[in-house]
């Protein structure tokens, strides 16, 4: 029989089996009310593979170990959630070029450091490593000597391709204006449709890799200045935010950064850092 038409119900014991394991995986705590939501991201992957329901497909992750191991990745890709877009929460670059660049400038001539690190932790499609680029590069461009370098990552592998690719639909550069569009962006018309890809010296600034939030230590040789995490922690419980928040204070170099998303907080979790305004915080001594 060919499956690639059926449409699947997922039921309770199958969507705790899932619930679990991306738990598990992941960290993304799963409700009760987004289970229709996996059930539709899911449908399209049981057709694929020619699954006839969740039942069968529940059954193949728990029997058949390989199949496990290759599928546990697109799974994840099709339940993470991926809403981001160009200069979101545009008071956080404000805080980089208005603040924090110039501290940065200030503490390099007593310091004579002239390194930046920054890592966008929940990359997406890369719409916000790019942002944290441009403002890198509109604030660097003309000062010498600075070795700047911004680490991109995510769980989701399709994702991660996107972002690397670096090109984007018109429609998904409206937050970003003409002359930063001609300076930052490649247009590009494919069959009438126009596109726009980040220039190599934006593609330079950035080296993208795939991290699990949950797997530590992470890959980092060297401890960090600032770290983006936006919009990640509100799809996690409360003990996995204070083990990352725990792990994110041991890679940043003292009195570093950290940028959380509008939603989200440290308040009751952790009290290593101190709380600057609008989801900015800082290390403490």
């Amino acid at each position: 029989m060919d499956f690639r038409a059926v449409l699947n119900t997922i039921g309770d014991p199958e969507f705790e089996f899932i619930k679990d394991l991306v738990y598990k995986q992941a960290g993304i705590f799963l409700a009760p009310h987004k289970k229709i939501m996996v059930q539709s991201r899911l449908n399209a992957r049981l057709r694929t593979l020619n699954i006839a329901s969740y039942e069968d497909y529940v059954l193949k992750l728990k029997k058949d170990p390989k199949f496990a191991s290759e599928e546990m990745q697109e799974l994840i890709n099709r339940i993470t959630t991926n809403k981001t877009d160009f200069f979101r929460e545009n008071h956080h670059f404000d805080f980089l070029k208005n603040t924090y660049f110039p501290e940065c400038e200030e503490q390099s001539k007593t310091l004579g450091n002239k390194s930046l690190r920054i890592w966008c932790s929940a990359a997406s499609t890369g719409e916000e490593p790019y942002s944290i680029a441009i403002t890198v590069y509109e604030y660097f461009a003309n000062k010498p000597g600075w070795n700047l370098k911004i680490y991109a990552s995510d769980i989701d592998t399709q994702v991660l391709n996107t972002a690397q690719d670096g090109f984007y639909k018109a429609d998904r550069l409206e937050p970003v204006s003409e002359a930063m569009k001609q300076k930052h962006f490649n247009k590009h018309i494919k069959a009438d449709q126009v596109y726009y890809e980040a220039k190599p010296h934006l593609k330079n600034l950035i080296e993208f890799k795939q991290i699990n939030l949950l797997h530590h230590p992470f890959p980092f040789k060297e401890k960090l200045d600032l770290i983006f995490c936006r919009n990640v922690v509100i799809y996690f419980d409360k003990q996995t935010q204070k083990v990352l928040f725990s792990q994110f204070e041991e890679l940043l170099k003292p009195l570093g950064f950290l940028v959380l998303g509008h939603s989200e907080t440290m308040f009751g979790i952790s009290d290593r850092f101190k709380f600057l305004g609008h989801t900015v915080y800082q290390k403490k001594n």
